[in-house]
């Protein structure tokens, strides 16, 4: 009778025509586009096997501006938005799945030869110093409240690759970002031995594929549910994981 619930469940899917359009900002080794012009990387990957195997047609277009992929999951450009953490406000306009496929550890970077000067243990050790921030990214609310104190000295930007690239040329001090995403640039601009990152996170949060509630219909709440079950299951057989090895992030399970 299981089996039979979970076949009924996917029959529709099966027989479905539309195509989902699938936005995403560029956060190499995340989100990526190769010589070609072709979306790669771990989130790619792992809706690209769900959807696969779900026989669900999609399309990947890909973003540098966080801002401008708000703006499309808002008005309905695209059906899903990858990759996002939870965040009250973001229901206005996302639907979430149960299971997330991605744990993201966030600490601020520093310059390699700032290391030992600054510190963090509270947001407050960061008021003498310059921190950047990139524009629609959800961080925590203690620092999104200080975003309203004159006393720290924020720089946001739109682009979220421009923050290490900023931080070497002395423009910032500090700048919080996800250690998946910071060390695949660190590496791939070949800035080894130039920055570090202070010890104490400033978050450690799930993240999800979602849903746009411009772009939902009849058929959502079965497709998100299938979603789940197959994400589910590649937690348990293992090919999440494998997604993790190919591309060197260590796997936390999220």
């Amino acid at each position: 009778m299981r089996r039979f619930i979970l076949l009924c469940l996917l029959f529709p899917l099966w027989l479905q025509a539309k195509e989902l359009i699938i936005g995403g900002t560029l956060e190499p080794p995340l989100k990526f586009l190769d010589a070609q012009g072709v979306p790669h990387g771990l989130d790619v990957d792992v809706v690209s096997t769900i959807f696969g195997k779900l026989r669900i047609p999609i399309r990947i277009e890909l973003t540098d501006s966080g801002a401008r992929l708000t703006r499309n999951a808002e008005t309905g450009v695209y059906d899903l938005v990858m990759t996002h953490s939870y965040k009250p406000e973001r229901e206005r306009y996302l639907l979430y799945p149960q299971q997330a496929h991605l744990r993201h550890s966030w600490h601020f970077f520093v310059r390699k030869a700032d290391l030992l000067k600054i510190r963090y243990d509270t947001l407050s050790d960061l008021k003498p110093w310059r921190i950047g921030i990139t524009k629609d990214f959800s961080y925590t609310p203690e620092l999104t409240a200080a975003l309203a104190d004159p006393a720290y000295h924020f720089q946001e930007i739109p682009i979220n690759q421009l923050q290490l690239r900023k931080l070497i040329a002395g423009r910032i001090d500090v700048v919080p970002m996800p250690l998946v995403t910071a060390f695949a640039q660190i590496k791939e601009e070949g800035l080894e031995g130039k920055l570090d990152y202070l010890p104490k996170p400033l978050k450690a949060s799930p993240y999800y594929t979602v849903w746009t509630k411009a772009r939902a219909d009849a058929t959502t709440p079965a497709l998100m549910a299938a979603y789940d079950a197959e994400l589910l299951r590649m937690k348990r057989d293992g090919r999440l994981k494998a997604i993790y090895d190919h591309y060197g992030i260590p796997y936390i399970e999220p």
